[in-house]
């Protein structure tokens, strides 16, 4: 098993990803949604979604290219 380590967007900790269980990953410049009749916007961020999960995948703070560069240097 290959991991890498990113960062979770919402607390800010570590989240351990199995690179071989990717099945998709983008980036999202910026989400508005809205609570309580008020817009929350969040930051720029990256989804990268797990085959092992049904869950539209996990919010993190790297961007494609730098999870890229980590998914690269972990099958050398």
């Amino acid at each position: 098993m290959k991991l890498i380590k990113l960062t979770s967007l919402n607390d800010k900790k570590y989240i351990y990803i199995n690179v071989d269980m990717i099945g998709h990953i983008y980036e999202v410049e910026v989400e508005v949604y809205e609570t309580n009749n008020r817009n929350s916007i969040t930051q720029p961020h990256t989804v990268i979604g797990s085959l092992t999960h049904n869950n539209g995948g996990f919010k993190v703070v790297e961007s494609v290219i730098k999870i890229l560069k980590l998914i690269k240097e972990v099958n050398i």
